[in-house]
């Protein structure tokens, strides 16, 4: 396995490691957050809001990942 391949491996495992980090207690904080603080109990209301703020969060996490590998 050459050098290059070995960077892609620890940038994807990263990558992977921090969102299963990262976004499990975010879910948990989010799902607190709009049922109990702001009321929204209909699940598709619920599953497009985290999905969302879920999806902005991925982006700047992967961005953040991958400019730190491009150094």
């Amino acid at each position: 396995m050459n050098q290059r391949t070995k960077q892609k491996h620890k940038e994807t495992a990263m990558t992977v490691g921090t969102g299963l980090v990262i976004n499990y207690p975010l879910n948990l904080f989010f799902l607190w957050l709009f049922i109990s603080i702001m009321g929204i109990t209909d699940p598709f209301k619920l599953s497009v809001l985290i999905t969302a703020v879920m999806t902005v969060l991925a982006y700047i996490r992967v961005y953040l990942v991958r400019s730190y590998y491009d150094k």
